[in-house]
């Protein structure tokens, strides 16, 4: 594990991939070269019914000393990560599936409340469901000592799960903190990670856009300083977009840009934020025909990630729908 922690840190998340796909392996856990949008639904459904089957007496359940089950849940967790921005959505559903059938199956720990909380964050089912699931796992606070973990649960609690039923400045709030928090543990790729939701967050809620931009220009620094270059470029595109919105770019935009790749590769990972930046941008300086086409785009790809964007889009739709 700290080879895994040193690669995160250093935002080289292709290698904690691989890394942790080969410890995984040797320790019996079978790495899929390819997993499907389909086999990823039915994953899903069958974490659910393990998790109804085992019932809230099985959070209250003895907690295992089974190293190999505390190993590799850690690993799960870094791969699950990991697997965000390098493989498709389908392999992010089957790592965090696997991580809460194994606690189901094997025992609860302390890695047990973030493994719920990475598989809340990316299933998609009822929305009560995973709202329940998830204040669970943020219970467990009462029986372990989570202290260090809580940059990397607040991120996937306010970051990704919360928003359906919590104000987004609510969670702005708290991924502040997480970002600072992050920086102040040595987690810095988790306080980057929460800073770049904080910003994004923020977008979403009406956040005063010049004071908004000072504070992505500050987590551009954040990032340059720490040498972590994994959530660069949608830094920059959240920076092109309020650039956009406050002067057209002209007296605010920088040298640096976005680099965005084709947006035709089904494998790329940025194509999803690229269409919603564009659709946030023509909804609001009043470009219908355009706001239509990127956003349509967005949701085509619901399942390649954050849901929360893919929602947004949907009210952007609506009110072009409604009103043209």
């Amino acid at each position: 594990m700290p080879l895994v922690l040193v690669l995160h840190a250093q935002g080289k998340l292709n290698d904690v991939y691989d890394t942790c796909s080969a410890i995984l392996t040797e320790l019996g856990e079978s790495i899929p070269e390819f997993y499907t949008l389909s086999e990823s639904s039915e994953m899903i459904v069958e974490s659910f019914k393990m998790y109804d089957e085992a019932g809230e007496e099985w959070l209250k359940s003895d907690a295992t000393v089974d190293k190999t089950v505390h190993n590799t849940l850690q690993l799960y967790r870094a791969i699950t990560f990991a697997s965000f921005f390098c493989k498709s959505h389908s392999m992010v559903v089957y790592f965090a599936s696997k991580a809460v059938q194994l606690s189901l199956s094997r025992g609860i720990c302390e890695h047990t409340p973030l493994s719920l909380l990475q598989f809340t964050s990316v299933a998609i089912k009822d929305d009560n469901a995973m709202i329940r699931i998830a204040k669970n796992a943020l219970s467990l606070r009462e029986r372990f000592d989570l202290s260090t973990q809580i940059p990397e649960l607040y991120m996937n609690f306010y970051g990704r799960v919360a928003w359906r039923f919590e104000p987004f400045q609510a969670g702005v709030h708290k991924l502040r903190q997480c970002l600072d928090a992050g920086l102040s543990s040595g987690r810095s790729n988790i306080g980057l990670f929460c800073g770049l939701n904080e910003i994004k967050y923020a977008l979403c809620s009406g956040a005063n856009l010049k004071s908004l931009l000072k504070r992505i220009d500050y987590f551009l620094h954040l990032m340059e300083t720490y040498r972590n270059e994994a959530t660069k470029n949608r830094a920059l595109l959240m920076r092109e977009t309020v650039s956009s919105l406050i002067d057209n770019g002209q007296a605010t935009s920088i040298e640096a840009s976005a680099c965005v790749g084709d947006l035709d590769d089904p494998k790329n990972k940025l194509r999803e934020a690229s269409f919603y930046y564009s659709a946030m941008t023509c909804f609001w300086l009043g470009h219908n025909g355009r706001c239509r086409y990127y956003g349509k785009k967005c949701i085509d790809l619901f399942w390649q990630g954050g849901q929360v964007t893919s929602y947004v889009a949907q009210f952007y739709l609506g009110k072009q729908f409604k009103y043209s």
